[in-house]
């Protein structure tokens, strides 16, 4: 199992950030909403190689910290959320007091479900779980670990009522999280805020999925 770091800002409006060990300097980045420079320090101050982003989907806490990188490398992102990234409505940076608009200028790679990408020896698992935004999505990596965004958080999941969310479709989103317990019983997961946990607890605490 690879290693996976787990920067967290509790006290901000952030998304985690779950950092992915290819080997020792190279990393894969799961989404980027720091509103500074301070994902970058920390590359730099642990001598990492960021090879690559996902994102989980294209809300401002995830995506800001894109602005403050600079590096060749692919950015990949759900089809559907391409255009949240210079919709400051979309992206719902417009609806917080004091945030500035966020727009974001990267060039990004259109994913969909059932995509695997193939990086060094790791292989990223793209899994659609449209409700929190049409274009949410999970990533199963190399089929042992779970990056599940604002889809499903330690005992609760996230929130339907943003723009382009979709509450008839969280059922069918939230099955096919479960349904994975059938393969990988002992799968942790990382999600965009809060604790990381993993799919056998959440099953047997979590109500949203005991109810699927």
């Amino acid at each position: 199992m690879k290693k996976i770091v787990t920067l967290t800002y509790p006290h901000e409006f952030i998304a985690n950030t779950h950092i992915l060990f290819l080997n020792d300097t190279d990393v894969i980045a799961f989404d980027l909403g720091q509103k500074n420079d301070t994902f970058k320090r920390y590359l730099a101050k642990h001598q990492l190689n960021l090879v690559a982003v996902f994102l989980t989907h294209g809300h401002f806490d995830h995506i800001q910290g894109l602005n403050y990188l600079d590096g060749n490398y692919p950015i990949y992102l759900y089809k559907n959320e391409v255009k949240f990234l210079k919709d400051p409505f979309l992206n719902c940076s417009r609806f917080i007091d004091g945030q500035e608009d966020v727009i974001v200028n990267c060039e990004v790679i259109p994913i969909e479900d059932g995509d695997i990408l193939s990086i060094d020896n790791v292989q990223i698992k793209v899994i659609h779980t449209p409700f929190h935004t049409s274009g949410s999505c999970c990533f199963l990596i190399n089929e042992e670990q779970l990056i599940s965004g604002d889809v499903l958080f330690k005992n609760t999941i996230g929130r339907s009522d943003l723009p382009t969310s979709s509450p008839r479709t969280i059922k069918s989103s939230l099955y096919k999280l479960k349904s994975l317990i059938n393969k990988y019983p002992n799968l942790p997961i990382y999600p965009g805020h809060g604790e990381n946990t993993n799919l056998r607890d959440e099953i047997e605490h979590n109500e949203n999925l005991k109810n699927v």
